[in-house]
């Protein structure tokens, strides 16, 4: 697998090949020498004598105190994580972010702290960091110092399939643990790299839920019987970008005779082209903060400058977007298959009854109406809830960390949803005068739910397509 390059522009596919696929992480010459640069401007300002935050000063609130910070006390004390481990991936992810944040050559750390980051992704030595912590601005304070400790020698790693303290995976690798400067301390956890790493990694799976959605939908339309004249492409006239590359990705199929069909079969493109929409805004926010400085201050021609730039509101208020529409996407999927429950619109019994004393699938319903409301719930924004920290410096937070954590709670929410929406679809569907493209999705979904006749089981057994 070609490695990827820190320093340079990286894209949310290089995300995912260092974070899921275990690509190799370089660190070219001319990225090394910025490094370096920006190092030097941090060493002549201390040297002159020039006030620097988080090191010639206190923290937060505290910055009125001058002080001499200590690096490896700062990591241990911001190390308040709590709850579940974030999955490797996560983690993974915001290694990649951070070393290569660092590695624009703003943040003025010595060429070590970006080497580490590298050698552990690359030895494949994945901190143990808990999952909440974060009120997303000063940085993802406390996940991001779960990873340094790391560095440090201190705190847990996932190594060769076991946890052990970081230490033992360092000596193990040759590799010894880092002296941190308050500089390099700082910048190691004053920046949004947690909550775009989770962030990133959950669009990606976005896209290709979506994707897959998109490619398996004329199999619904064909139980429906849709009138495919109100979702051809030529048919959507109005100028938004989504609605009209929804309907491009539909393979169609023989319309149905309804003049009419229900919104959530007749407006799918208008209902699914604003999730499109927001998707690509989010990948775009995303990648514009991977490949930003994140971090105060930051190292110019001029010094020091004190920024905002570890601020993670971007972040939040995509992961706000693109809840929102995950929770109208899960809306349009239960309003679908209450529709394939209807006689009046797949021509065959209520609720898909075969034989007098069943229900059919009718309860298959109310559990997908369970998992939207639960959706709903999840969609609330956190970019508005803000709690201010650190007395009155730290008064407006972005909460950008919860606000993608949920994100993957609603993914996998919605592969229950979809795996629900493909089992009723498949016993509403008689395919004996399919065309092949149909046929196939079909004969893949059959193959699946024919194993079992418990409905949880078969819920189960399709799920395989949308994971």
């Amino acid at each position: 697998m070609e490695p990827v390059e820190l320093g340079k522009k990286l894209t949310l596919i290089d995300i995912v090949k260092v974070a899921t696929f275990g690509a190799p992480v370089v660190i070219p010459g001319d990225t090394r020498r910025k490094i370096e640069q920006a190092h030097n401007a941090y060493l002549e300002a201390l040297q002159k004598g020039v006030e620097i935050y988080g090191v010639t000063t206190g923290l937060g609130e505290l910055v009125k105190v001058k002080t001499v910070a200590q690096g490896s006390r700062m990591i241990i004390e911001h190390a308040v994580g709590v709850g579940d481990r974030s999955p490797r991936e996560w983690v993974r992810a915001a290694l990649l972010i951070r070393a290569h944040q660092l590695a624009l050559g703003y943040s003025g750390v010595k060429p070590a702290v970006v080497e580490m980051l590298a050698e552990l992704l690359n030895r494949d030595i994945t901190p143990v960091v808990p999952m909440y912590g974060s009120v997303g601005a000063s940085g993802d304070l406390a996940p991001l110092s779960h990873i340094a400790l790391a560095l440090l020698g201190e705190g847990y790693v996932e190594y060769k399939g076991e946890i052990v303290p970081a230490e033992e995976a360092l000596r193990k690798e040759g590799l010894e643990p880092l002296l941190l400067d308050p500089r390099d301390a700082l910048a190691l956890i004053n920046g949004t790299s947690f909550s775009t790493a989770v962030l990133a990694l959950a669009i990606a799976k976005v896209e290709n839920l979506l994707g897959k959605y998109l490619a398996y939908l004329p199999l619904y339309l064909h139980a429906v019987r849709a009138n495919y004249k109100a979702l051809l492409p030529e048919t959507q006239v109005k100028r938004h970008y989504g609605m009209k590359k929804i309907a491009e990705a539909i393979q169609y199929a023989t319309p149905g005779k309804r003049l009419h069909d229900p919104y959530s079969v007749r407006c799918i493109p208008q209902v699914l082209g604003p999730l499109y929409d927001v998707l690509k805004w989010a990948r775009e926010v995303v990648e514009n903060e991977i490949n930003s400085p994140s971090d105060n201050p930051i190292f110019t021609d001029r010094g020091p400058v004190p920024t905002c730039h570890f601020h993670g509101q971007y972040v939040a208020m995509a992961a706000d977007s693109l809840a929102t529409a995950l929770a109208i996407w899960a809306n349009l999927l239960e309003r679908q298959i209450a529709q394939l429950l209807r006689s009046d619109i797949t021509g065959k019994p209520e609720f898909l009854v075969k034989e007098p004393g069943s229900v059919g699938d009718m309860i298959y319903h109310y559990t997908a109406a369970s998992l939207v409301a639960k959706i709903r719930t999840l969609a609330t924004p956190y970019s508005v809830q803000n709690i201010p920290t650190s007395g009155f410096q730290e008064d407006v937070n972005s909460m950008s960390l919860g606000a993608a954590i949920r994100i993957h709670e609603i993914i996998r929410l919605l592969i229950d949803i979809l795996s629900i929406h493909s089992v009723v679809t498949h016993d509403a569907t008689d395919c004996t005068d399919c065309q092949l493209h149909i046929e196939k999705i079909y004969s893949t979904i059959s193959d699946l739910v024919k194993k079992s006749t418990i409905p949880s089981d078969r819920i189960k057994a399709v799920s395989a397509i949308w994971s």
